[in-house]
């Protein structure tokens, strides 16, 4: 068993917000890519504020195409809806 504290975590990116990030770890973790977040994730209102979002680093090609993936199918999806 690992625990986290064991485990090598590399960044992946940075967000401009904490939800951002947020949402990025949630598509990550779906597919089984542990995650962590470190930076502005703190306080009262939902201000913007950078948020370095880290993966495992035996993970972060994984993650990587992943994040790719999505990005080509943002060019290729219809706008507005049909």
């Amino acid at each position: 068993m690992h625990y986290v504290a064991d485990l090598a975590m590399v960044p992946l990116t940075i967000t401009s917000s904490a939800f951002e990030a947020q949402v990025l770890c949630a598509r990550l973790g779906a597919d089984g890519i542990l995650t962590q977040m470190r930076g502005d994730m703190q306080g009262p209102y939902p201000l913007p504020g950078l948020v370095t979002v880290l993966v495992e680093a035996d993970h972060a090609d994984d993650a990587r195409q992943l994040l790719l993936g999505d990005q080509v199918e943002a060019v290729f999806e219809e706008y507005p809806p049909a």
